[in-house]
C-alpha cells in the first residue's frame, strides 16, 4: 500500500501536466469539462474625431451641390452666383470706401466675381457710332481707373466699360481721406483727383489684352457669323471706352490729350475728353466756347492723323459738368454742332 500511494500521485502529477502542455484540441477534449470556452474577438470600431466627420459632411455636401449644380440651366447657376455676392456686401461696407474700392478691382481683375452667362434680350440691343452694344447699361470711368480689371467688368454683363480718367504721367491725385460714403443717400463722394498710373501703364495693360483677344479668335476652331463678328468691341464682347485727363501740374492741357489720343485711341472703341471734374485745379475752364473749340480741334486732328482700318477712327466724346449754367451748355452745343462732335444726339446713329 505504501508503494502504491507514491505511484498515484506520480501518475496525477503527470497526467495534469501533460493537461497543461497539451494542444488546444486535446486539452479541450480531456477536460471539456472543466476548461472553459474563450471569448469571440470584437472587432474594433475606428474612432472618428468630431473634426474628421464636420470635415467629410463638408466635402459630402460640396459634392452633392456641384452634382446637383451641374444638372441646372445656365441662367439658374448665374442667377445663384449674383445673389450670392449679397452676402459679401455687409463685410465691403465695414471697410474704409477706398480700400473697398481696391478689393472690387482686384476681385474683377482675378476673375473673383461672377460672370453673365445669359444672353442679353435682342430688344435691349442698340448700334452706335457704328459700334454694337448688346445692352445700354454700361460702367462710367472712375471704378477701373487703370485698365485693371475690362475682362472682369465686361464679364459681369455691362454693354460698355469705361476706364479711367488717364493722365500721361503717374499722379497721386488728392490727399486721404477722398472717397465718403453716404449711406442714407445709398451713394458715395468722389475726390480722387485724377489718381492715375498714367498711360504707360495703362496702354500696356490694354495692349496685353487686345492680344489676347485676337489669339483667341486666331486659335478658334468655329467661324463666327456676321453678326457675331460685329457684336462688341476692341476688348472683346463689350464696348470699351477711354477716358482721356490731363495731369495737375500740366500748363498744356490739349498736349495732355493729345498724348492720350496717340497712345491710347488704338485700343479704345469710344474716345472721351474729361473737362468736368472739380477736382484738377483750372480743368473746368476749358469748357468755356474758346477753350473748349481750341482744344477739341487739336485732339481731333491728332486722332485724325493716326492710320485706321476699315471701322475707322474711334467716336470722340467731350465729358461735361452736371452743374453748368444755361449759357455754358448753349456755347458747348455750338462747339458740338461746329465741329460735328461724336456725342451730338442726332449723331449717335
Amino acid at each position: 500500500m505504501a508503494a502504491r500511494a507514491p505511484r498515484k500521485l506520480l501518475r496525477d502529477f503527470l497526467l495534469r501536466r501533460t493537461a497543461c502542455t497539451a494542444p488546444i484540441g486535446i486539452g479541450a477534449a480531456r477536460h471539456s469539462s472543466s476548461a472553459a470556452p474563450k471569448p469571440p474577438k470584437i472587432p474594433k470600431i475606428p474612432h472618428f474625431s468630431k473634426r474628421g466627420l464636420f470635415t467629410a459632411a463638408t466635402l459630402g455636401l460640396v459634392i452633392a451641390g456641384g452634382a446637383y449644380a451641374s444638372t441646372v440651366d445656365e441662367a439658374t447657376f448665374c442667377g445663384w452666383l449674383f445673389s450670392a455676392t449679397k452676402l459679401v456686401n455687409p463685410i465691403f461696407a465695414l471697410l474704409d470706401p477706398e480700400v473697398a474700392h481696391r478689393l472690387g478691382v482686384s476681385a474683377a481683375a482675378r476673375g473673383w466675381v461672377p460672370r453673365e452667362k445669359r444672353p442679353d434680350p435682342p430688344n435691349l440691343g442698340l448700334e452706335v457710332w457704328g459700334r454694337k452694344f448688346s445692352n445700354p447699361i454700361g460702367l462710367a470711368a472712375g471704378f477701373d481707373k487703370n485698365a485693371e480689371a475690362v475682362d472682369g467688368l465686361l464679364g459681369l454683363g455691362f454693354g460698355f466699360v469705361e476706364i479711367g480718367s488717364v493722365t500721361p504721367i503717374p499722379q497721386e491725385g488728392n490727399p486721404k481721406p477722398r472717397v465718403f460714403r453716404l449711406c442714407d443717400e445709398g451713394a458715395i463722394i468722389n475726390r480722387y483727383g485724377f489718381n492715375s498710373e498714367g498711360i504707360i501703364a495703362v496702354a500696356k495693360r490694354l495692349g496685353i489684352q487686345h492680344g489676347k483677344r485676337m489669339l483667341d479668335e486666331t486659335s478658334s476652331t468655329s467661324s463666327p457669323s456676321a453678326d457675331e463678328a460685329k457684336g462688341g468691341g476692341k476688348s472683346g464682347p463689350g464696348i470699351l471706352g477711354v477716358n482721356l485727363g490731363k495731369n495737375k501740374t500740366s500748363e498744356d492741357a490739349a498736349s495732355d490729350y493729345v498724348q492720350g489720343v496717340h497712345s491710347l485711341s488704338q485700343y479704345a472703341d469710344y474716345l472721351v475728353i474729361n473737362v468736368s471734374s472739380p477736382n484738377t485745379p483750372g480743368l473746368r475752364m476749358l469748357q468755356g466756347r474758346k477753350e473748349l473749340k481750341d482744344l477739341v480741334k487739336k485732339v481731333q486732328a491728332a486722332r485724325d492723323e493716326m492710320q485706321w482700318g476699315e471701322e475707322g477712327p474711334p467716336p470722340l466724346l467731350v465729358k461735361i459738368a452736371p452743374d453748368l449754367s444755361k449759357e455754358d451748355l448753349e456755347d458747348i452745343a455750338a462747339v458740338a454742332r461746329t465741329l460735328h462732335l461724336d456725342g451730338r444726339p442726332n449723331s449717335a446713329k
